[in-house]
This record gives C-alpha cells, structure tokens and sequence, in this order.
C-alpha cells in the first residue's frame, strides 16, 4: 500500500486522540534532559519541536522549529517488545498443590512518532524472535501483533548515525501503518496498512501532490548529505579472519564492559532466565531478564568463563552484530542509530574500529 495524503498540522491530535481510544500510547517524551519513550495520557506530553545533539560521549536537547526533530530517544522499542524484566509464569501451591499461570501480554501499544532506524530495528526484532525462529517467542509475538505504528521521516542526522551505511534511507520503508514527513506547513501522510488507511477515513485530509512529493524527496536528499558513511561491504570476512588477531587486545584497557552498548542498542536481545523464589507465599516466579555479552558471567560454562578478557566479549559482540547475524538471519545486527557511539563512557566509536580493520586487511594483502 502506498497512498499518500496530506493534513493540517493541527489533525495530528484528532489522530493521538483516537489511538488512545484503543491503545496504550508510547511516544518521545522530555524527561530530566532526555528524550525517552515513555507512556503519554496527553498529547502535549510528546515531545515536539525538541532536538538532539549527539556525538560520542556527547548528548544535549534543545528547541527545534520542526515538530519531528529527534534523531532518536535515547531507548528503543525493545524496551516494551521485549522488555528488561517480564514475568513468564508463576507457580504457586494451592490445596496441596502446584498451578502453574502463564502470563499472557493483553496490552496494545501505539507507537507514536518512530524514526526510521528504530522502525528498522523493530524487522530485525521481528527475525530474531518470529519470522526466522523455528520456535517464535510466544510472548513477543503476543504483544506484536497488536500494535499501531507512526513513524516518521528523519530529518536531523547527528554525528553518531551511520544508518545509510547499511542502504537504509531516511524515511520509512515498511513495517509502518502510518508515515509523516513534515513539510513546511502541512505533513505529508504516507498509509501502510489497512489499519492505518481505516484510521485516516477519520482524519479530514486530500491527496497529496506531485508537488508535495517532490518536496520530500528533496528533504530526504538533504538529509542523507549529513550522514557519515562507512564501508561494510567486506567486514564479514575481515571479522573472520581477524577473530585470533591481536587487534582485540586493546579493548582490555578501553571498553569498561558495562553493557551501555548492549542495553540502549535497539538489536540486542541476549536475555536470561531467572527462579525468584518465596517460601512465606509459596510461590514461585519465572523472570526473563536483559543480559549482555559483556557480563562476566555470559560465557561462563560449568564454572569455566570462555571469555574471560574483555576484549574477548568486545569481540563477541562486534562480531555478532557484524558477522556471525548474518550467518543466522541473513542480515546486519546493526542498524547504524550511533545509540552505542553517545553512551559509550570510554569513547569507543564502532565506525572507527570497523574502518581501523578494513584498513589493517588492506594493509595485509
């Protein structure tokens, strides 16, 4: 479906307003100098004409004349797809015996206002848990299946992103039910879904024009100029053969291994399981909970940690984003919103570690 229309500034809140009819609304929010998802009750919660600057080790808002400015929020979708604490089950005694309660996610999620690389992320998602999984997450899919997306064409790149590195342009491509770009008075609707068509009868709107497109497509080329490019086309098999290399080495004394880059990326879905355990009530409940390849206790098998150095788990994780994902999902882990690159205490720059070993296999030919 690719229909395109055209509303008032204005109808923007006529569309939040029957969203929360059905949904539960997550939007970018203002929260103690961060732009975060969160849930939102009003609609002049969200944060509009917000934007951020971000370099490495670098993160500041300020006021924008846009509405949609945010290159990102500083967390991601997983963080309700696949939260960092969820229950699975819960066991408890009752007359002597056991009953076992499984949680079944009844909750719908209105994503509203999502840029394009973390409407990218959410397909890989998609990947790891159903469409390339022989046995789909049951609670994902749950809550996956009922949810409304608003995405959004990104027009302000800071100088972590790197998303057109990987082909990705800077609007939505798919996965979305509706789509804005922001013109100068008007934004340009694109419709992706039957969803998002049937919500849009109710929007008072006409078609968009060849003008109007044309517009943003002119803002899209704009936009892709300020986006720093790197070359991935060879790092696969450069990661393979530098996995014995010594080049890991350094990581030992710069990569804190404090799971930053784990947790804000919006790929990552390395999770445990945990048993809480109260004998007062006699219950017990089953909790899935984020882990990162950096934890100590990650690789550790028996009582033996395969990867004890930490460049080892630098390496790990470079590497599964860059090598091994492919190999599984036929894909990149990584889409290039430079989240790892502002949060990274110690200044470690993917794009400058990525660019150090392409040079290092040029070097060695």
């Amino acid at each position: 479906m690719d229909v395109n229309l055209l509303i008032q500034k204005e109808s923007l809140k006529d569309i939040f307003q029957i969203l929360k009819k059905t949904y539960q609304i997550i939007a970018p929010v203002f929260k103690n100098g961060l732009v975060v998802y969160s849930a939102v009750e009003k609609f002049d919660e969200i944060a509009f004409k917000k934007k951020d600057v971000q370099a490495s080790r670098y993160y500041k808002i300020d006021d924008s004349s846009s509405m949609f400015s945010i290159s990102k929020p500083v967390n991601s979708l997983k963080n309700f797809l696949h939260p960092p604490e969820f229950k699975i089950m819960s066991v408890k005694k009752k007359n002597g015996k056991l009953e076992f309660l499984y949680e079944d996610p009844e909750i719908k999620y209105a994503f509203f206002g999502v840029p394009p690389c973390d409407l990218n992320a959410l397909l890989i998602l998609d990947d790891v848990f159903i469409n390339k999984n022989d046995h789909s997450d049951v609670y994902y899919s749950k809550i996956r299946n009922n949810i409304f997306i608003i995405a959004y064409t990104c027009i302000n790149p800071v100088d972590s992103c790197f998303c057109t590195s990987f082909g990705y342009k800077t609007e939505p491509e798919k996965g979305f039910d509706i789509s804005i770009t922001e013109l100068q008075d008007y934004l340009l609707i694109n419709v992706g879904s039957e969803k998002g068509m049937k919500l849009m009868e109710n929007i008072n709107h006409r078609k968009a024009s060849i003008e109007d497109i044309k517009r943003k497509e002119e803002i899209l080329r704009s936009t892709e100029k300020n986006i720093k490019k790197i070359d991935i086309e060879k790092i696969p098999d450069i990661l393979y053969k530098k996995i014995d290399s010594d080049f890991w080495e350094k990581f030992n004394k710069t990569c804190l291994a404090c799971t930053s880059c784990t947790q804000v990326c919006p790929t990552c879905f390395c999770f445990d399981i945990v048993e809480r355990n109260d004998l007062l009530s006699m219950e017990s409940h089953r909790i899935a909970v984020w882990d990162s390849c950096f934890n100590p206790s990650f690789a550790t098998v028996h009582r033996f940690n395969i990867r004890e150095s930490v460049g080892s788990r630098y390496r790990q994780w470079l590497m599964h984003k860059f090598a091994y994902w492919i190999d599984q999902f036929g894909n990149f882990g990584c889409i290039g919103c430079g989240r790892c690159i502002t949060w990274c205490p110690s200044g470690i720059d993917i794009r400058n570690e990525i660019k150090q070993l392409s040079e290092e296999n040029d070097q060695n030919r």
